[in-house]
C-alpha cells in the first residue's frame, strides 16, 4: 500500500488508469490523403526542451508521434506538462499515460528532481477510435526494491536514487489514417533488470494484448518506442546485461541485430531501422 504522505498534492490527484487528453489550441491538421503515413518514435528524456522538441516534430511533419519519458509536473522540468507544450506546438492531440510517479525525496539528485509523473504518449493529426493501455509485467518493484536483497547491488542502487510508483506499460491507439485502419503503441522497456528476454517478452504481450482486442480486423500494428536494446560498450557499462545469449544471441551479436534477424521475422513484424542506428 503506498503511504500517501510520500506523493505531492499534485500527484494525489492523477489516476495511473486513465489516459489524458491534451487538445492543442488550435484545430487538429489534417492528414493528407494518398501519401505514405509517417510514424515518428523518440524518447524525449523528460522533455527539458518541450518548445525545441515540438519544432523539431513540426519539422518532421508525422501523422502520430510515440514519445517516451514524457514528464508531467516533475521539478527538473520545471513542473511543466511537458505533452501539453507539445500538443500546443504541434496542432496535434496528445495521448498521455502514467509509468510512474517521481517520489520526491532528500536523496535524489537535482537533475531527477520528482514531484510528478512520468510516462508514454501518442501525439495525433486525427482523433482516435480507440486508446487503450496495455499493462506490462514488473521486472522490479520501483517503490521497495531498494530493500530486495534478491535484487543485484546495482538495481538497488539505482532504485534507491529514482525512487517511483508505478509499472511499465503500453499506450495504444486504433486510428483510421488515410484511409488504413492502423493501431499503434507506444512503449518504453525495461533496461534496469530482466535483460533480453524481460525485453521480448513485454514486445510480446503487447502484440497479443492487441491481437486479443481487434479480432477479425485487418488493421496494420506498430509496435514503437524504447525498447532498450541498444548495444555499445559505454551504455553496457552503465546498464550490463546478466545474460548475454538469452534467446539464442550468439556472444558478439548486439542485441538489437538479434532482433533484427531473429526474434522479430517469426512475430511477423519488422524492424525498419539499422541495427546500429542505436543513440
Amino acid at each position: 500500500m503506498t503511504d500517501d504522505r510520500v506523493l505531492t498534492a499534485f500527484q494525489r490527484t492523477l489516476e495511473f488508469g486513465r489516459i489524458y487528453a491534451k487538445q492543442p489550441r488550435q484545430p487538429l491538421a489534417d492528414i493528407t490523403p494518398g501519401r505514405p503515413v509517417r510514424i515518428l518514435t523518440w524518447n524525449i528524456g523528460r522533455g527539458f526542451a518541450p518548445e525545441r522538441i515540438a519544432d523539431t516534430i513540426r519539422e518532421l511533419q508525422p501523422d502520430i508521434a510515440c514519445l517516451q519519458e514524457v514528464d508531467w509536473g516533475n521539478r527538473r522540468t520545471g513542473a511543466r506538462d511537458v505533452l501539453q507544450i507539445l500538443a500546443d506546438g504541434t496542432g496535434m492531440l496528445g495521448l498521455y499515460g502514467i509509468e510512474f510517479l517521481e517520489v520526491q525525496g532528500p536523496g535524489r539528485p537535482r537533475r531527477l528532481a520528482g514531484g510528478g509523473a512520468t510516462g508514454n504518449a501518442l501525439l495525433c493529426r486525427t482523433d482516435p477510435r480507440v486508446c487503450f493501455r496495455i499493462e506490462l509485467l514488473p521486472a522490479i518493484d520501483w517503490e521497495h526494491g531498494a530493500e530486495d536483497g534478491k535484487l543485484p547491488r546495482r538495481v538497488r542502487a539505482r532504485v534507491r536514487r529514482e525512487r517511483r510508483i508505478g509499472r511499465r506499460f503500453a499506450l495504444a491507439a486504433e486510428l483510421d489514417v488515410g484511409g488504413a485502419r492502423i493501431v499503434v503503441a507506444s512503449v518504453h522497456f525495461e533496461d534496469k533488470l530482466g535483460g533480453p528476454c524481460g525485453r521480448f517478452r513485454h514486445f510480446r504481450s503487447v502484440v497479443e494484448a492487441i491481437d486479443a482486442r481487434r479480432g477479425d480486423s485487418d488493421a496494420t500494428v506498430v509496435v514503437a518506442g524504447d525498447f532498450n536494446t541498444f548495444d555499445s560498450a559505454v551504455a553496457r557499462l552503465v546498464t550490463p546485461d546478466t545474460d548475454a545469449t538469452a534467446l539464442g544471441r550468439p556472444r558478439g551479436t548486439s542485441e538489437a541485430a538479434w532482433w533484427k534477424r531473429a526474434l522479430l521475422p517469426p512475430t511477423g513484424f519488422a524492424d525498419p531501422f539499422p541495427a546500429a542506428a542505436w543513440t
